[in-house]
């Protein structure tokens, strides 16, 4: 077993259960080896790295485990990390950086690899790796498989009874026990709904051992949701049948279910047997309800639709599972660790996790774009499936559409999960807090405006101003301004005016009847730039009065918050909640920007030469261009042919002149 994070990495670590191999690591090297001996025994370890499937594990100098990744050829993905390492990207290059010491351990297939890789994950939870964000278990459902009347129980078999009739139910962990497990389901009430409508369609045995023994019929009986095994009203083939066909169901294979209550129907009416028939009715019915689900045209196999959407470090991928061209329901999945990730790494990471551990995994995988690995995923999960998985990324059709469904419902989930993160108020009292001692404020910033600015080449320059309060959006107090005094691309000199122009509002705003958003003092300022943009902010605050009031830059490039005035920047760790707030306040001034920017860059666009020309209405407009055709037959005619037209005095036609 690979050791545990903050252990020591020893030479002859014990080999993992799941590797095919003992892993390969080193032992540590005495202390005040040089630089070019510590590079002599990377080169001749990673030479001495077999080139099989396996996985790798990146450890620092403490043994924590910083990355855990898999390959079909271990030794060439390793020399790729410390080749051209200047080529990286720099979550890559920080990785590499950080790590003193790897090992390797080798599986003999690909399938063993990747479940391998998601174990070390979910036990070390590396800061490098993409992470499903909940730790818990997921919800099962248990289908226990009770034995044939062929199969001949043994004698010495306590109570052989409870295995004729077992009773299906939930778990969180799955076993190798014989049982068909359903799941993982993230939302456990959603299966709980969907077995008790299971049991008016089959009625199998909800109670408990202990009560299963006493050999009465308990209320589940009377009300039609259990067929009384515990008083022998059903057969132990019977029953078989009955938990062969919830399996069916659970697994979406629900037709040959369907057709066979009809027949029975029709069978029983036509023996006039209409006791029986109603009660067949009945079951259908309940069919029909748990089968209300939206088709997929021209899909009849089982496929699975993938969503992603990701807001800072936080993700969250969507599923909506299809089964016979139906589908069944929708699951999501939040992830975290995603900073510097992109999205096909993220969704390609998620892709090994969830399905490793799922107890089925459908043929076809479609996904909203192409995934890097996606024929090694294909073939790992194709060896668990046992046929043929497919990962697709359709570019039209129905299944686009299946895909693209599931990305607006990812999105929309995390949407809800942030909005119920921002009114927690543990949480973000805890965050603001931390904003605090990281920037170094007097007090939590309760209001926080962030300013970013949007022009294209200089033209239709926008300026925003986006608002937080609590750490949450407050839209309400979001602001635009159109550049009026600075020509050209000059985001510095756009800055400072739209700065004058807000601080110049404090002190008795709402007195004056002026915009009350402005008559409030911000907590915190943060502006959309370097060095440059905040120097050129705080000259601006000087200049008004407000020189105290805490104000920094967000550099995009390296996500580093810049203080005013000084050459050192803070850095804040990249998988924390705070620079997420801070990256979302940056972010939310940039789309509001840019949204102002483009509607005012179509309405210019728009624009025509005759527009703001005194005298010149919408109606005398018409008539013109109803005469002439276009604006250039207006500039070649004269002033009086112009005035010819009805409506047009002359002043307008000399004036019309004079633009044109």
């Amino acid at each position: 077993m690979p050791p545990a994070a903050g252990e020591r990495v020893g030479p002859r670590p014990e080999p993992d259960p799941g590797s095919a191999g003992p892993p390969t690591t080193a032992g540590s090297e005495p202390a005040g080896t040089s630089l070019l001996a510590r590079r002599e025994l990377l080169t001749a370890r990673l030479a001495a790295t077999p080139e099989t499937p396996g996985v790798y594990v990146f450890r620092d100098r403490a043994g924590r485990v910083l990355y855990v990744g898999k390959s079909t050829a271990l030794r060439t993905r390793l020399r790729s990390y410390f080749t051209a390492i200047a080529a990286h990207p720099r979550r890559v290059q920080r990785l590499v950086a950080e790590a003193h010491d790897f090992e390797v351990i080798p599986c003999v297939s690909s399938r063993e690899a990747l479940i391998l890789e998601n174990t070390l994950i979910k036990r070390h939870r590396p800061r490098y790796n993409v992470r499903l964000k909940d730790d818990k278990a997921y919800l099962y459902f248990r289908l226990p498989q009770p034995p044939r009347p062929a199969e001949a129980l043994p004698a010495a078999l306590p109570e052989p009874r409870l295995r004729q009739f077992p009773r299906p139910g939930y778990t969180r962990r799955l076993g190798q026990d014989g049982a068909r497990y359903f799941g993982p389901h993230t939302d456990a009430k959603a299966l709980r709904s969907t077995v008790r409508q299971l049991r008016t369609l089959f009625p199998f045995r909800g109670c408990g051992d202990a009560q299963f023994r006493r050999g009465r019929v308990c209320l589940d009986f009377h009300l039609g949701l259990c067929c009384g095994p515990c008083e022998d009203r059903v057969t132990p083939a019977a029953y078989a049948d009955l938990l062969d066909e919830v399996g069916q169901f659970m697994g979406g294979r629900t037709e040959p279910v369907v057709r066979r209550l009809r027949r029975e129907m029709a069978a029983a009416s036509a023996r006039l047997d209409f006791e029986r028939a109603a009660h067949l009715r009945n079951r259908l019915q309940a069919a029909d309800r748990l089968t209300e689900r939206q088709v997929v045209a021209g899909r009849g196999g089982d496929a699975d639709g993938l969503g992603f959407a990701q807001a800072g470090a936080q993700g969250m991928v969507a599923i909506l599972s299809v089964r016979e061209g139906h589908v069944l329901g929708l699951e999501t999945h939040a992830l975290e660790g995603l900073q510097e990730v992109t999205a096909a790494e993220a969704l390609q990471s998620f892709v090994g996790q969830h399905y490793a551990r799922a107890t089925r995994v459908p043929a076809t995988l479609l996904l909203p774009f192409p995934l890097p690995e996606a024929d090694l995923l294909g073939a790992a999960l194709g060896e668990q499936r046992g046929g043929r998985v497919e990962l697709r990324a359709p570019r039209r059709g129905a299944l686009r559409e299946l895909a693209d469904r599931a990305g607006e419902a990812a999105a929309t989930a995390l949407g809800q999960r942030q909005v119920a993160a921002d009114y927690d108020a543990a949480r973000t009292e805890g965050l603001l807090e931390d904003l605090r001692q990281r920037l170094g404020l007097e007090r939590a910033p309760r209001r926080i405006e962030g300013y970013d600015i949007s022009n294209t080449m200089g033209t239709s320059s926008v300026a925003s101003m986006v608002v937080f309060e609590g750490a949450r959006p407050a839209p309400a107090h979001y602001r635009i301004f159109n550049i009026q005094q600075v020509t050209g691309a000059n985001d510095v000199a756009s800055m400072q005016e739209v700065l004058r122009r807000r601080f110049r509002h404090l002190g008795g705003a709402e007195d004056r009847g002026d915009d009350a958003s402005f008559g409030v003092l911000p907590d915190l300022v943060i502006v959309d730039g370097g060095r440059g943009q905040v120097n050129a902010a705080a000259e601006v605050l000087a200049e008004l009065g407000h020189a105290d009031l805490p104000l920094f830059g967000l550099a995009k490039r390296l996500e580093e918050v810049v203080p005013p005035g000084r050459r050192e920047v803070i850095r804040v760790p990249l998988e924390s909640d705070t620079l997420f707030l801070l990256q979302r306040l940056r972010d939310e001034a940039h789309r509001f920007a840019i949204t102002r920017h483009r509607r005012r860059r179509t309405g210019a666009a728009r624009q025509s030469r005759l527009d703001g020309i005194h005298g010149l209405g919408p109606q005398r407009r018409r008539a013109l261009l109803r005469q002439f055709g276009s604006v250039e037959a207006l500039r070649v005619a004269s002033v009086e042919e112009l005035t010819r037209v009805p409506g047009v005095t002359r002043s307008v036609a000399l004036a019309l002149k004079e633009v044109l």
